[in-house]
């Protein structure tokens, strides 16, 4: 799946429900979408002919006839965007096998979601804070951790915080020189939102992990990458998100680390000689 289905398809448990309902409609078979005239998507759809008009606007900035060229377009680029479920006759590899495929799709669609330009302009950001603040709750908090120690590991000046009532405090501590890395799957979560607006009227950049592109937290975030779950149909999609945003952490700090200079590669390697000294030896 690419281009407008994919986005669709990865902020569909998001969307309002007027919203939910034109989405899903149109992944449900997209085929049966562009041979409809707007009045029978309505019909079909249960919503009203203005509610997928401002649909096509606000996802597609087009009208309904450009979004039907659009959804055909598109159209067997892809087509193996379903993933088959668990049987009860599974072995273990054969789960394993599955959950391979899955997350596989759901790289990929991460990958298309994220151009060059954002990605760079994240790290480059991450490599210029003077303080770099992560905040993240329950799955979010996960890869929240994740990031923080691969900072540690890189030399750089980040601290991790999923305690709510420290979201605030900590944000109201920074200055236009920090930076805030906001993680929440939703893009809804109220304490991290409430933190951002804090790290935002002190001047402070954000840069935001979401599944969701059109929530409240990307749009008062100044860089925004989006985690995709690969397709919304998988009853598991908070864990491929997850290994999706996993995925990109991962990505961005092993690309610092190969733009640090000397002395970030001697931090690097100090620290992980640090964490060695830890096992034991053979």
């Amino acid at each position: 799946m690419s281009g407008f289905l994919n986005r669709i398809n990865t902020e569909l448990n998001y969307l309002s429900n007027v919203e939910s309902k034109i989405a899903a409609f149109i992944l449900k078979d997209p085929r049966e979408f562009i041979g409809l005239s707007m009045a029978e998507v309505s019909e079909k759809a249960g919503v009203s002919q203005g509610s997928i008009n401002n649909f096509a606007k606000k996802y597609a900035d087009c009208g309904f006839a450009e979004l039907k060229l659009l959804v055909a377009g598109e159209l067997g680029k892809n087509q193996s965007n379903q993933y088959t479920i668990v049987d009860a006759a599974d072995g273990v590899k054969d789960v394993f096998k599955k959950s391979m495929d899955r997350a596989n799709v759901a790289f990929e669609s991460t990958l298309k979601l994220n151009g060059e330009y954002t990605l760079k302009s994240v790290a480059d950001k991450i490599m210029q804070a003077k303080r770099i603040e992560i905040y993240g709750i329950f799955h979010s908090g996960i890869v929240a951790r994740d990031l923080h120690f691969q900072m540690l590991r890189l030399g750089l000046p980040a601290m991790h915080t999923d305690d709510v009532l420290m979201f605030p405090v900590s944000a109201a501590m920074l200055d236009p020189e920090c930076l805030v890395i906001a993680i929440s799957s939703s893009g809804r979560t109220k304490d991290i939102l409430d933190a951002v607006e804090i790290a935002k009227s002190n001047g402070v950049s954000v840069i935001c992990i979401t599944s969701n592109s059109h929530s409240p937290l990307a749009k008062i975030s100044d860089d925004v990458l989006v985690s995709s779950a690969g397709t919304a149909a998988l009853s598991n999609s908070v864990e491929q998100t997850r290994l999706s945003q996993l995925l990109l952490v991962d990505s961005l700090c092993s690309y610092i680390r190969y733009q640090t200079d000397a002395n970030g590669n001697k931090r690097y390697f100090r620290l992980t000689g640090i964490l060695n000294s830890h096992s034991v030896e053979d």
